[in-house]
């Protein structure tokens, strides 16, 4: 059967040569020698790819350690798509149940911020908010709007100072490495800025406010726990930066 067959030829991809050894035509390479040399092509570029989507855990983890927790994961967890820019979003949650990366509590929102960075240079583009079906809109329809954020837009809060992390650990950088380790998490944004990912803190408010907009929330709603996160948050002011910024990108009315 064509799903036995299946099976047993990534049982052998994923470590286990012999499952599938009996299936494979010999020649001047031994069927057991030629799944060796396809699972090697195979786990290498699965490899490749959680290195290029990943260079701040391979940079503060080192190599020998990376390569050994990727070929862990990629057994735990194979692929299930042929494109492999959708390979590594369990990597995050591997990381944070992965024995040898214990004494490491960071490492995981750093995986997790790497995503993020993946998933924002690869998500859809969108135009523009209308402002001028925004001005058509009543007053009295403006508690009731939702406003939807641009495609490529990524929220993450985390307990640790992942911003700064992030940045000591970028190529080329030459500055101050020390970390203050008690300065408290990070609330951050990832929005796209032409070909570039721009990463910015925000307050409490301003990232409660987003999230609620991003989970489907009206305009009301949000602004409400923005204000519970944050007395000082300015609905307009953040409201119209989100419009300039494209990170808010369009709206609907809601019902009252």
């Amino acid at each position: 059967m064509l799903r036995d067959l299946q099976a047993a030829v990534a049982a052998a991809l994923l470590g286990d040569a012999a499952a599938a050894a009996d299936r494979v035509v010999g020649g001047t390479l031994s069927p057991t020698r030629r799944l060796e040399i396809y699972r090697h092509n195979v786990m290498s570029n699965l490899r490749g790819a959680l290195r290029d989507i990943f260079p701040v855990v391979e940079r503060i983890v080192g190599d020998a350690f990376f390569m050994q927790a990727a070929g862990q994961f990629i057994r735990d967890t194979p692929s299930r798509s042929g494109d492999l820019n959708g390979f590594g979003a369990e990597w995050p949650a591997f990381l944070a149940g992965y024995a040898h990366a214990a004494e490491l509590p960071y490492l995981a929102d750093v995986a997790r911020l790497e995503w993020a960075w993946h998933e924002c240079f690869h998500a859809a583009d969108a135009g523009a908010l209308d402002l001028h079906r925004l001005a058509a809109v009543s007053a009295e329809e403006h508690e009731t709007l939702r406003f939807r954020l641009h495609p490529a837009v990524r929220l993450l809060a985390s307990p640790h100072p992942l911003l700064r992390i992030w940045q000591v650990n970028q190529p080329g950088y030459d500055g101050e490495l020390a970390i203050d380790w008690d300065a408290g998490g990070d609330a951050l944004l990832l929005r796209r800025e032409g070909d570039a990912i721009v990463i910015e803190a925000l307050q409490a408010g301003a990232f409660r406010f987003l999230s609620a907009l991003s989970c489907g929330a009206k305009l009301e709603a949000a602004a409400t726990a923005a204000a519970a996160a944050d007395e000082a948050f300015n609905l307009q002011g953040f409201l119209l930066d989100s419009v300039q910024s494209a990170v808010i990108v369009d709206f609907e009315r809601g019902s009252p």
